[in-house]
């Protein structure tokens, strides 16, 4: 049985707007997310401390509890043309994203 699911979220931000990509996430992403089942469950700036002369890469860490979760919440985000729009949007204020989707993967037994 599947169980939790990590979905990791990087963008790399264009310098300069940093505050839009997180207003941008903040009121056109979260809350749609959340009605599809995710959770936010952290996010990181990296480096540190913004910068003004090279992109940063703003990170989310949202779950879903299992493969039936992450297949309505993909079931649905596919069928909404405003998660389509968003992205487009976020795209013009990244220099690139990514997506990731992440399983807990059990330490490897020795000898195996």
């Amino acid at each position: 049985m599947v169980g939790k699911i990590h979905i990791l979220d990087e963008l790399t931000v264009e310098p300069g707007n940093l505050a839009a990509v997180r207003q941008l996430m903040s009121e056109g992403y979260v809350e749609g997310a959340v009605e599809r089942g995710m959770t936010l469950e952290q996010t990181w700036l990296t480096p540190p401390v913004e910068l003004y002369d090279q992109p940063n890469t703003l990170v989310y860490l949202w779950s879903v509890p299992d493969a039936a979760t992450w297949w309505a919440m993909r079931g649905a985000a596919g069928r909404d043309p405003s998660v389509g729009e968003f992205w487009a949007e976020m795209d013009a204020l990244c220099v690139e994203r990514q997506r990731r989707f992440l399983l807990d993967d059990p330490p490897i037994e020795e000898g195996r």
